[in-house]
Parts: structure tokens; C-alpha cells; sequence
């Protein structure tokens, strides 16, 4: 062995020793956090090899972690670097409020692959209050009040058509797959003006897929594995995903590009129509918005989040009703007093009228919330404020560039928080002795941020949800085929993991 091999050999050998020695349990460079409890890691790489197996499944590890460690842990990671975990509303109320705290570079990397760079998700500062200002005109109440409802009354008949074939043939359906579909119509139809092929009458649409769900769906999956997944972009080349990720994309961008420039050759050639105002032609009207890929990755942005989270609260409703049908009785009792006709879909200005429908509405978002887990990157040193029975009641230090990361998911079901009955589907906490809604707010209640932050669909899926419920619940019991406990999907969003099978009965 030569004199420069050898001395090579010596430097690094010296370099893990001098490494190790410095950082027994802990990832190279982590600031050592002995005030926290958490698992103990190895040599340099610190939790990296007890994350990576979970790197899929965080949601469910978290909860793990939690169980055995509190509401306050930290564990440190490649790419992530340290992370406190802090489930507790106080803590989280505090970083949105007080704390400069951005997205980092692992986050908007990922986010920056899908929905795009222009999309809010993978930005900050300047370029997200842009995002964000554009997203403002599809989700403000004016548009949800005229254009939410016609999509409404317009699908919500080909819907109902449709469960009534399927009850008629006796069929098993995915009412998975069928949220799923009739959101994104419903969405496509709001923000696009078009029509799709996706939902139709005849039931036999739910047993084909079409390419626009699952690519969306393929891409929120795909992009969930990649937060504590520090090698994702080597590790996908090899396992396939990459491929598989970057065709569902290359799909899409084609067919939001084609819809964008058809949507730009009408209206050179045509008036405003009289119903001007579709998403779409409201950003080609903007003079200020010239870029393509803005308007492509915010369209993808709108079918991605707009969607997911009226998807998913359908789905983990029935999940919940169908375990607690006294609710489904008195949902289906409130749309049939407030409704001349069993065909008559509710206005946006008529929600007051559905206490009990939106009651449902947030206690599913309670036990299911559409963003399940989040996180954040300090700008700057920080201390959270102190809560009596955690840390030793004393505040709990937070330093530059550490990941505080939080679970909605755990937070709303923690019984120190929402009571003995934490764990159960239980409406009537967000109803007073009158039967009038008590919205829940946050920081208690989180599911859809606060703040800045809040999510700009709020309105449209608490109006959605509303006004499908009460049209199909007059006409239709619907049956899952199992009981049995469902879990959520390994995805960005609370999407249940899986078919969920009913069987669909019409009601006299």
C-alpha cells in the first residue's frame, strides 16, 4: 500500500473515529437535545435507520413514538436533521403564530416535483402570497355560492342516477373510487368548465379507472414517501417509482397544457359567455399571470388539494355513520325538512340550515384530518411556551433550523385534549343544548390550519359536503360490505387506505 493510500485510509478512519466519539447516538452535526426524550439512534446517522422503514407509513410511526415517549419527543434524520415533535395545540398555536418558521428544502423539494414549483405547496415568502392570491377567486363565497352550486346541479342528478342503477343490479361499489370521481368532476366542472367521462350514469364507470384519479393519486402516494426518505432520488430509480412518478406527471402537465391553450384559443375568438368565470378563464384574463407553468402547477395544485379533502371526509363519514347510524337518521331528517323535494340540492347561503350535517362534518375532520401530520424549519432560536405536565412544566427551547413536526391526527384524538371520549365519533360536542352548530376553533381544532395558513377550500368542501349528503341520503342507505376498522393510506392527505366496498339500497 502506498504512502498516500495509506494516509488516506488513516484521515477517514480518524474522521469516523473523531465522529462516533462526538456523536455516539446522534446524526453528524445534530445539536444534542438530552432534555427530550426519544429513541436512541446510532453512530452519525442518529433515528435514520429505525425512520427509514416507516419512511411510508410516518402517520402510523408517530403514533407509535408518541405512545411510548409523550407528546414531546425528538428524534434526528438525514435531510430533516433534528425533530421535535410537539402535539400539544399550545406548542403548535405558538409556531404559527410567533415563531418564523418556513417549509425547508426537503419539503419544498418534494413539493417542487408535485404539484410544481409554482404551486403554493412549494413556495414561500413572496412567491406563496402570489400562489395563494391567485388560488383566491375559485374558493371565495361568491364563487362557491354561484358556481359550486350549478356544478352541483348539474352532477349531483348524473350521481344519483348512477346509485340507482347500482341498486337495482344489487352491485358492490368502491365508495372510495366514487368520491374520488364525483369530487374531481364536480372540481374539473367549477375550475375548468369541463366535462369529463370520469362519472357518469351508468355504473359501469366505477369498475374502469381513468388516468386523471389515478395519476393524482399515484403522485400523492409517491410524494409521501419521500420526506424521511433522504435518497429518494437514487432509491426511486432503482425500485421503478421514478418512472412510474414522472409518466403519471408528464400525463397530466400534457392535459392541463392542452386544456390551457384551448381554453386561450376560445376566448380570443369569443365574448365573455354568460357564465364568465370559470377558474381557468378568470387566471387567462389576468394580465399580471403570463407564466404557463404558474398557471399549470396552481391547476394542479387546485385538482390535488381542492378534491383530496371532500374525498376523504365523504369517505371517512360513512366509515364513522355507518358505526353510528343514529347520525345518518337524523342527517337524513334535517335534509328531508329543509328540502321542498327530494331533488332539490342545497344552497351555499342555506348551510345554517344543517347543523347537524356540518356537526358530522367537523367531528370527521376531527378523527380524520385532511393534512394528518405537518412540519416546520426554525428561522431563528425560539422557546415554546411552558404547559403544566410536560417538560417538567418548564418552556421548551427550539433552535435555529430544527424540524418541529406535529400530528393533527394525534392532537384531536388525544383525551388530555378533547376529553374522555376523544377516541369516539361523537357529533353532538360541536351542537349546543338547542341543536345549533358550535364550530370548533382552533388551536384545538386544527384540521384546517389557522391564520395565513387557513386553508382557502374550507368553504367549498364544507359546502360540498353538505349538499351531497343531504341529496343522497333522502334516496339511499348505503351498507358497507365489511365491518371492519379501516386505516389511513400512506399519502400527503387523510386518504383511507384501500377499496371501501357498500352495497346501495333506494329508499321509498
Amino acid at each position: 500500500m502506498s504512502s498516500t493510500v495509506l494516509g488516506i485510509v488513516l484521515v477517514v478512519a480518524a474522521s469516523l473515529i473523531t465522529a462516533v466519539v462526538f456523536y455516539p447516538d446522534a446524526l453528524i452535526g445534530a445539536k444534542a437535545r438530552p432534555d427530550l426524550p426519544g429513541p436512541t439512534g446510532i453512530p452519525v446517522l442518529g433515528n435514520l435507520v429505525q425512520i427509514f422503514p416507516h419512511r411510508k407509513r410516518m402517520l402510523y410511526y408517530l403514533s407509535v413514538l408518541e405512545q411510548r415517549y409523550g407528546e414531546l419527543f425528538t428524534f434526528v434524520t438525514p435531510g430533516t436533521g433534528r425533530n421535535i415533535v410537539i402535539n400539544r395545540p399550545e406548542w403548535v398555536e405558538h409556531i404559527k403564530k410567533r415563531c418564523r418558521v418556513w417549509k425547508g428544502d426537503t419539503v419544498l423539494a418534494m413539493f417542487r416535483e408535485f404539484p410544481g414549483p409554482g404551486s403554493a405547496l412549494a413556495s414561500e415568502g413572496a412567491q406563496w402570497k402570489l400562489a395563494r392570491k391567485i388560488m383566491r377567486p375559485l374558493f371565495s363565497s361568491n364563487s362557491v355560492d354561484l358556481h359550486a352550486f350549478h356544478a352541483m346541479s348539474k352532477i349531483i342528478p348524473i350521481a344519483k342516477n348512477m346509485l340507482l342503477s347500482a341498486s337495482r343490479g344489487d352491485l358492490k361499489i368502491d365508495f372510495n373510487d366514487f368520491c374520488g370521481k364525483l369530487t374531481l368532476v364536480i372540481l374539473c366542472e367549477i375550475a375548468l368548465n369541463m366535462e369529463t367521462n370520469i362519472l357518469t350514469s351508468d355504473p359501469s364507470c366505477l369498475t374502469s379507472t381513468h388516468e386523471l384519479v389515478d395519476d393524482v393519486s399515484t403522485l400523492n402516494h409517491i410524494s409521501a414517501g419521500r420526506i424521511y426518505n433522504p435518497f429518494w432520488r437514487i432509491t426511486e430509480i432503482f425500485d421503478g417509482t421514478r418512472k412510474v412518478f414522472n409518466d403519471s406527471r408528464s400525463r397530466i402537465h400534457d392535459l392541463l397544457d392542452k386544456l390551457i391553450q384551448d381554453k386561450q384559443k376560445e376566448l380570443s375568438m369569443a365574448p365573455p359567455s354568460v357564465r364568465d368565470g370559470d377558474f381557468l378563464s378568470t387566471l387567462l384574463r389576468d394580465s399580471n399571470i403570463e407564466d404557463p407553468t404558474l398557471l399549470r402547477d396552481t391547476l394542479l395544485n387546485v385538482m390535488f388539494a381542492g378534491h383530496d379533502t371532500t374525498q376523504n371526509v365523504l369517505v371517512w363519514s360513512l366509515y364513522e355513520l355507518s358505526r353510528n347510524p343514529k347520525w345518518i337518521h337524523s342527517m337524513r331528517g334535517e335534509a328531508l325538512a329543509q328540502k321542498n323535494s327530494v331533488d332539490e340540492i342545497p344552497a351555499y347561503d342555506e348551510l345554517s340550515e344543517y347543523p347537524i350535517h356540518l356537526a358530522v362534518f367537523y367531528e370527521t375532520l376531527r378523527l380524520w384530518p385532511g393534512v394528518p401530520k405537518n412540519a416546520r424549519i426554525a428561522l431563528r432560536d425560539d422557546v415554546l411556551p411552558a404547559v403544566p405536565g410536560y417538560h417538567g412544566g418548564m418552556p421548551v427551547a427550539v433552535s435555529k433550523g430544527d424540524y418541529v413536526t406535529w400530528s393533527d391526527y394525534s392532537i384531536m384524538r388525544n383525551e388530555k385534549i378533547w376529553g374522555s371520549d376523544a377516541q369516539m365519533f361523537n357529533p353532538a360536542r360541536h351542537l349546543d343544548s338547542s341543536g345549533k352548530l358550535v364550530k370548533p376553533t382552533p388551536p384545538k381544532f386544527h384540521a384546517f390550519g389557522a391564520g395565513p395558513r387557513l386553508c382557502p377550500g374550507a368553504q367549498l368542501a364544507t359546502y360540498e359536503f353538505v349538499a351531497i349528503w343531504a341529496s343522497f341520503l333522502p334516496v339511499f342507505d348505503f351498507s358497507p360490505v365489511e365491518d371492519k376498522d379501516r386505516h389511513p393510506a400512506d399519502s400527503l392527505t387523510m386518504s383511507m387506505d384501500g377499496p371501501f366496498m357498500i352495497t346501495i339500497s333506494a329508499r321509498d
